[in-house]
């Protein structure tokens, strides 16, 4: 709730009840979903924020804190997420089968440390350039 998306266009913009993102972990090409929910009178506003925050994510780097805090996110979800047994395994054999070796997730903090501002703003301009957009209405 302190994420950008969440900021901007929820409490500073009041254009959604709910906004979130999600990146699914798969084998081959993936997918970054943002979702929100908002008023059927606000969703081009919304859709139009949502775009003007990975134009900015494009134009800009990562202020300092909002990286170290987007990197805190991930590792202690990270860390919550292997906490039992079956996790791990579940883990373990995920990472090997993409691939990474069953080890990935041991290396993974010291991954998500070394992340710099300017490779967040590399990744953005070569991903997030042509979102394509789906709104979904009763």
């Amino acid at each position: 709730m302190s994420g950008r998306l969440f900021t901007t266009l929820r409490d500073r913009e009041g254009l959604a009840y709910a906004v979130g993102s999600f990146y699914p972990t798969r084998a081959g090409w993936g997918r970054l979903a943002v979702h929100l929910g908002t008023a059927p009178g606000n969703l081009a506003r919304a859709e139009a924020g949502i775009r003007a925050e990975f134009e900015r994510l494009r134009a800009e780097p990562v202020p300092a804190e909002e990286l170290a805090r987007a990197k805190r996110r991930l590792l202690g979800s990270h860390a919550l997420d292997r906490r039992t047994n079956a996790r791990q395994a579940f883990y373990r054999a995920l990472y090997e089968l993409l691939g990474l070796g069953h080890g990935y997730g041991d290396r993974y903090p010291a991954l998500v440390e070394a992340v710099t501002a300017e490779e967040v703003q590399q990744v953005a301009r070569r991903y997030l350039a042509e979102p394509v957009v789906a709104a979904i209405a009763p």
